[in-house]
């Protein structure tokens, strides 16, 4: 009620009844842009909802994470070992590299120092 109701004494506006929702103006237009009337078109988004998230439960996905997010419960936990390995990987790749750049920089100077 605004503030003018409330000055005047104005009545609040009736509650709602027990089974009823108020919908935003937007949803309610993107809800009845197929022409249904809005009953029939919450019905049927309220469904098409619940039986995804009943075949969500089904597949074994009851909390429908996206896959970014989702965490691998099949590692059983070795985080710090699969992290160490990995540092291990790394650290393995960057001295390959370190070693072939030392290669192609003596090469280098041997092919300036011939000429």
């Amino acid at each position: 009620m605004s503030w003018l109701g409330r000055l005047f004494g104005a009545k609040p506006a009736p509650a709602p009844a027990a089974n009823s929702v108020l919908v935003d103006q937007e949803l309610a237009t993107q809800l009845t842009a197929g022409g249904s009337s809005l009953d029939l078109a919450v019905d049927a988004a309220l469904r098409a909802y619940l039986e995804a998230q009943a075949k969500a439960v089904a597949a074994g996905e009851p909390e429908r994470i996206p896959f970014w997010l989702r965490r691998d419960d099949e590692r059983g936990g070795d985080l710090e070992e699969e992290l160490r390995d990995r540092i291990i990987q790394r650290q393995a790749a960057e001295e390959e590299e370190n070693v072939e750049g030392r290669a192609r920089r003596s090469s280098k100077q041997l092919e300036l120092g011939g000429h």
